[in-house]
């Protein structure tokens, strides 16, 4: 389940990240924001993987 809050918590802080570009920034740094919201979405593509493979892991067992 930790994996799951770590996957929602990876997608709040993207939308995070493009909100206060948009809004405090106005869209100065949207570069940076988009390569920052990349690796977050990396990070979040980790823990969807470990997820599935913890998963997988059990039914074997």
């Amino acid at each position: 389940m930790k994996y799951i809050n770590g996957l929602y918590i990876s997608l709040v802080l993207i939308m995070a990240v493009i909100l206060i570009n948009t809004t405090v920034f106005n869209d100065k740094y949207s570069g940076i924001a988009m390569f920052v919201s990349l690796g977050i979405f990396i990070v979040g593509n980790a823990f969807f993987i470990s997820a599935r493979q913890l998963k997988g892991n059990e039914k074997e067992e």
